[in-house]
């Protein structure tokens, strides 16, 4: 049976990405699993950085972006 109720982000969290490990935090998710909850929150995540990205080649400085030494 499948089920056609759509799965949805509720929260937005934290994405913390180091050598080899992708860390998910602070999200709330409606009717997904964890899986499928760590799968959005990535495509989530992805989006967020393209849309930063683009601020700054249109404009430098243009986004929320910092680069810290």
């Amino acid at each position: 049976m499948m089920n056609i109720e759509p799965m949805q982000i509720n929260q937005t969290g934290t994405i913390t990405i180091t050598d080899g490990r992708i860390e998910i935090e602070g999200f709330e998710f409606y009717n997904a699993s964890c899986r499928e909850g760590a799968i959005m929150a990535c495509a989530w995540a992805i989006g967020e950085l393209q849309r930063e990205m683009l601020k700054d080649i249109q404009v430098p400085g243009g986004s929320r972006s910092v680069v810290i030494n």
